[in-house]
């Protein structure tokens, strides 16, 4: 695990991601473009400084091993996001740098400027962001997520018709005992494209046209895919 982790930005995704890895890094650093952001991060309890995007970064040289320093590029802006992270891998090359995007133009990007990982949010809501890191498996699995040690995916699957899960309800599968997968959500077509449930505590009966958000080894995943479609 890296020994230090820099957070640029300071909106509900980098305050979750913030509150859920400060145990796991000796030092977390938020970096915010107005004073605003500064006040509420540091009521928040963390360490802040302020930044503009056309920063040298010295503070960052002087105070941290960037080789040993995760960088989260979280601003609400792509073009902000994009930027920064060219900013930051034309400075400091061994650093690892984590972004967030909004979409596929944002994802490729990214990639082109210098992330080496990237988190899409195309209907991925700061709450879901929260589930994911309040898993009990939460420091494996964040880490394999951000770093890449294994075939840990997050996946979006679409429940069409026949699907053998459809009609059930969602606490009556056993997605990881039988699947070894985790349900972190459930997309609701019913009702709006883009609300979100939190697979905690909501049993929701799966219909058509539901999207499952689910987290586990690629292939466990596409044996689940492949599973609820040949079973009926």
């Amino acid at each position: 695990m890296k020994k230090s982790a820099l957070i640029f930005g300071y909106n509900e995704y980098a305050r979750q991601i913030a509150s859920q890895i400060a145990s796991e890094y000796e030092r977390v650093h938020i970096f915010v473009l107005d004073d605003a952001l500064r006040q509420k991060a540091q009521e928040d309890g963390f360490h802040v400084s302020s930044f503009d995007l056309s920063d040298e970064w010295h503070e960052i040289e002087r105070d941290y091993r960037t080789d040993n320093t995760v960088a989260f590029c979280t601003l609400e802006d792509d073009a902000h996001n994009i930027f920064l992270t060219i900013s930051l891998r034309a400075t400091f090359s061994a650093m690892y740098i984590v972004a967030l995007a909004k979409d596929t133009e944002g994802i490729n990007k990214l990639k082109i400027a210098g992330a080496n990982r990237i988190l899409p949010i195309v209907q991925i809501t700061a709450n879901l962001i929260s589930e994911i890191l309040e898993k009990p498996v939460v420091t494996n699995v964040l880490h394999n997520i951000l770093y890449e040690d294994s075939e840990i995916k997050i996946a979006q699957i679409n429940v069409v018709p026949g699907d053998a899960i459809v009609g059930n309800n969602s606490h009556g599968i056993a997605f990881k005992d039988t699947y070894n997968i985790i349900l972190l959500a459930i997309v609701d077509k019913m009702l709006n494209t883009n609300f979100v449930f939190t697979a905690k505590g909501f049993n929701h009966r799966i219909e058509v046209g539901d999207v499952l958000v689910v987290i586990g080894l690629q292939e466990d995943i596409d044996k689940f895919k492949m599973h609820i479609r040949d079973s009926v």
